[in-house]
């Protein structure tokens, strides 16, 4: 009675030392010190038992005093018809009590290995007989399967039942303290998993804040040729939302990708790329977009800047350049050889070749004047420095002292017809630039167009419009928007289109707009144009 309470008491000290390391490896140093005061023995093996690989590895080793490095032992494969006392152990599940190892080594058809201090493997009895000549074995369970198993040896002497109750009871003590330690180490490994997977979740979250507001476009091409990233500026300058572009090939988002494609170039990541700008028609524009492109192990990142603008406006700073000394060489010709001819003293002007050179000063004068308004004006609209009065109009006076005030100045066959609906409604506006509008409207069928004109004014739901249209060839398609950017003209040499800064329409579309209304143009080859423009009611 006296030792089964010295043996429960042991057992609890055991639970207690066991139970204040999360270490197993610090287990199985408390286990030993536990064995050394209660059970003789002169060598203690924890190995643990791979069902998957079918291997038995050694987990701790103590022999004679020294402690092994358990790596230094090779893994013994399990023989599963039960041969060798560790293998009997690990398949039955169940303990064993020795006495006679050194009998079962010779005789058994089991494998069996003598390991010494110095950490030696003998294979025995084929390198001699086993030095051990009682051993005590106990399974390692965990939910009713055998996961190791504890060895305890000693070179002399034998083991009684007592030892082997009392040597059960400490490894399952030991066995539910590894359980233990083992599973808070799997706990701080998942919570230090979980919290670098929250960190990486977090980068992840913080690069695509970052990526969504930088001004530059960015996307990710993977290995499949499939877009895996579009920012909110790829968003922007394209047109094509992130959802529509994620998840499809870069060749379906970008039209013309592959000739793209091969005129940028992809550099490592840590070579600094080339910068490479190239047309892109995406979504009915035509864009200009700088690209660089560098390589990543996700694929290819592709970052593009929108250089729209500045290409329009080295095109409008050229197409100026150009327009200026065209339009302007032509009046400031004829000024000065008009000039240099009164000048003269060598001839006899008489007093109507005299009018006529000064009334060719004074016409030139005025178109010099007209460019230079419209250069002026131009610039205040980009500027927005243009003031505008908000005013009701009386559209149909308006457009019969245009035309009348016009007529003098038209040629012979050309007429202009006006036609205004009953009760017509006054439209908002500035007067003074609705009739510019009017007259650079008159101006261009004029020019462009053949007669006869006809001018049309008539109400809508919400707004007022006039109609001008010609008979002439007409204003093609692909030129219909475009005949309202700054210094377009349809002849693009100067050499057939009549005289003009192509600013004209642009600036009226632009002060109608500024007036709340519209002007667009509707027109058919050979069918004529016609210009209309919307105001709203009064």
């Amino acid at each position: 009675m006296t030792r089964k309470v010295d043996v429960a008491q042991l057992l609890l000290e055991a639970a207690r030392q066991l139970g204040e390391t999360l270490e197993p490896e610090r287990v199985y140093e408390r286990f030993h010190v536990l064995l050394a005061d209660v059970v003789p023995h002169d060598g203690v093996v924890v190995s643990s038992y791979d069902a998957a690989e079918g291997l038995i590895r050694c987990d701790y080793a103590w022999v004679e005093g020294s402690l092994l490095d358990p790596a230094t032992l090779p893994p013994v494969p399990l023989n599963r018809e039960g041969g060798g006392m560790q293998s009997r152990v690990i398949v039955t599940g169940e303990p064993l009590l020795a006495n006679d190892v050194v009998q079962r080594t010779a005789e058994s058809s089991g494998t069996y290995y003598n390991v010494d201090r110095e950490g030696q493997v003998r294979k025995i009895p084929e390198m001699g007989p086993a030095a051990t000549t009682a051993a005590m074995m106990a399974p390692v369970k965990d939910e009713g399967h055998v996961v190791g198993v504890v060895q305890l040896m000693r070179d002399g002497g034998r083991y009684n039942d007592d030892d082997f109750q009392l040597f059960q009871g400490l490894v399952g003590q030991m066995a539910a303290a590894v359980r233990n330690a083992r599973l808070q180490r799997e706990r701080s490994r998942l919570a230090a998993a979980e919290a670098a997977a929250s960190a990486r979740a977090a980068e992840r979250e913080q690069a695509a804040r970052v990526l969504d507001v930088v001004g530059d476009g960015i996307f990710l091409v993977d290995h499949d040729g499939v877009v895996a990233l579009w920012n909110r500026a790829a968003e922007i300058i394209t047109g094509t939302a992130g959802a529509a572009a994620r998840g499809r090939a870069i060749a379906d988002v970008v039209p013309d990708w592959d000739r793209l494609a091969a005129r940028i170039s992809v550099l490592e990541e840590t070579a600094s790329p080339p910068a490479e700008t190239l047309p892109v028609d995406m979504n009915a524009r035509q864009l200009w977009l700088s690209f660089v492109a560098v390589r990543s192990p996700d694929g290819v990142v592709y970052a593009f800047r929108d250089l729209t603008a500045e290409r329009r406006l080295d095109e409008e700073k050229r197409d100026l350049v150009a327009t200026m000394s065209h339009e302007l060489r032509t009046p400031m010709a004829a000024v000065y050889g008009a000039a240099q001819t009164l000048l003269r003293t060598d001839i006899d002007l008489g007093t109507d070749q005299a009018r006529a050179f000064l009334e060719m000063i004074s016409a030139q004068a005025l178109r010099l004047t007209q460019i230079t308004e419209e250069v002026l004006l131009t610039a205040r609209l980009d500027r927005g420095s243009v003031h505008l009065e908000d005013e009701l109009i009386d559209l149909a006076d308006l457009a019969r002292s245009t035309i009348a005030a016009l007529e003098p100045q038209l040629p012979p066959d050309c007429s202009v017809s006006l036609e205004v609906e009953a009760n017509l409604p006054p439209a908002r506006g500035d007067r003074d630039r609705v009739q510019q509008v009017l007259v650079n409207l008159l101006d261009n069928a004029v020019k462009y167009g053949r007669p006869a004109l006809a001018v049309s004014l008539e109400a809508r739901t919400s707004v007022v419009c006039i109609a001008v249209a010609d008979s002439g060839p007409g204003v093609p398609h692909v030129e219909q928007e475009r005949i309202f950017d700054k210094f377009y003209r349809s002849d693009p040499q100067l050499t057939r289109a009549p005289g003009g800064t192509g600013l004209g329409l642009y600036i009226a579309r632009e002060l109608i707009e500024r007036m709340g209304g519209r002007l667009d143009v509707r027109s058919e080859p050979d069918a004529g144009a016609t210009f209309t423009v919307q105001l709203p009611r009064g």
